[in-house]
């Protein structure tokens, strides 16, 4: 392993190390997610369950018979979110009614598409909407 490795290693381990579960609730997340398949979709909507954040996660392979299945789907918390797509992290804070289409490049995630908004967007819009 080469030494920048280990760094980047040591830096995400510490970085796990911070962040409180307790402030962020559980995220719905697909199995297939979970199975590594990359994320297509998620949206974020007010739960009815205190212990949820509102945030569902969808992968490319999920279909609507897929997610109509409670059972192909798990809460993580926000550790095991940052271990599969930490720039959730990121986006934690988006309002409720965000609804977001992930893009990629060569299998690289490369930003978001909002849904509602019907455009490319930014990280800074995804947290302020209104922002022009």
């Amino acid at each position: 392993m080469k030494l920048f490795d280990k760094l980047k290693e040591k830096k995400s381990s510490n970085e796990e190390n911070q962040i409180n579960n307790n402030l962020y609730g559980g995220f719905m997340v697909s199995k297939n997610v979970i199975a590594g398949k990359p994320i297509k979709y998620t949206y974020r909507e007010k739960s009815s369950i205190p212990q949820l954040n509102g945030w569902t996660i969808y992968s490319c392979d999920d279909t609507q018979e897929y997610v109509n299945n409670s059972k192909n789907f798990e809460i993580l918390s926000a550790t095991s979110i940052y271990k599969i797509a930490p720039v959730m992290l990121e986006i934690f804070n988006a309002p409720y009614g965000t609804d977001l289409c992930w893009l990629y490049e060569k299998n690289v995630h490369i930003g978001f598409y909002d849904l509602k908004k019907n455009q490319d967007t930014t990280i800074a819009k995804i947290l302020n909407p209104n922002q022009k």
